[in-house]
């Protein structure tokens, strides 16, 4: 996956394994976080750990897919749809 960040498609469904894995592992990095006393973050995965990022790093920033990556393209082979 490199170091560039991905947005996050939301659907209806029922969640993966892999979806239930992930809301644990940034939900126990949250709680953590908050109690640690750390605060202006949002929690992230990157390289694999969960990291707490500052707000100031992220806020107002777009991270966009390309509509050719392959994300989308097995994303749109099981029907997600995107508005288009």
């Amino acid at each position: 996956m490199g170091q560039k960040a991905i947005g996050i498609l939301t659907s209806g469904g029922t969640p993966s394994p892999n979806d239930r894995l992930l809301a644990t592992r940034l939900g126990t990095a949250c709680a953590e976080s908050i109690e640690e006393g750390e605060s202006g973050v949002m929690v992230a995965i990157r390289r694999h750990k969960c990291r707490a990022v500052p707000l100031e790093k992220v806020a107002g920033r777009l991270k966009t897919v390309r509509p050719d990556h392959p994300w989308v393209r097995s994303a749109r082979l099981v029907g997600t749809s995107f508005g288009d």
